[in-house]
């Protein structure tokens, strides 16, 4: 049986993209798009079958958007996570972040796994930009971040939404 912290988990997340962030240097040449350029799009991605890990590249390009190009940096932009390497088996016991979260009915399997680390990222990610710790001077004021199973199996938020649902910065209702 497989044992996963999902709070620990999201802690780890959280710390590296802090870290990623807190030492970003434009000439990095495992980021996406030119040095002159603000960062548009956090892609965030992740896998649990041939390897566990969590990925995240940003994207300095015109426009970008969740086209797959982050995969092809997943090598130098990417953390670890051994446990999430499920092996296909998928009798696993969560210790989850979120209290009144249940486990499936009928248990896990592939699906119900791929949208319990999804939903995990994703709630990691939003709890950051909820604390207003997405403020970065290199982040395009429109920024964006999404997650994506890399497989495609699973992704936030959906395509039309993620200049709103997935931006870093709240947007705030000033004199109210």
């Amino acid at each position: 049986m497989h044992k996963l912290d999902l709070l620990r988990d999201q802690c780890q997340i959280q710390q590296y993209v802090w870290d990623r962030l807190d030492n970003y240097e434009p000439e990095w040449e495992w980021a996406l798009g030119d040095v002159d350029r603000k960062v548009s799009l956090i892609s965030t991605g992740f896998s649990f079958e041939q390897s566990g890990w969590f990925a995240m590249v940003l994207d300095r390009r015109p426009r970008a958007q969740c086209d797959g190009e982050w995969q092809s940096l997943i090598a130098r932009n990417s953390l670890p996570m051994p446990h999430w390497d499920l092996e296909g088996e998928y009798d696993i016991e969560v210790a989850h972040y979120n209290p009144k979260w249940k486990p499936p009915k009928n248990g896990f399997d592939e699906d119900s796994v791929t949208q319990l680390f999804g939903e995990t990222i994703r709630d990691a990610i939003l709890n950051m930009r909820d604390q207003g710790a997405l403020k970065y001077p290199f982040l395009a004021s429109n920024a964006a971040f999404f997650v994506e199973e890399h497989e495609g199996r699973y992704g936030w938020p959906e395509y039309k939404a993620l200049r709103t649902d997935g931006r870093c910065r709240i947007k705030t209702n000033r004199g109210r």
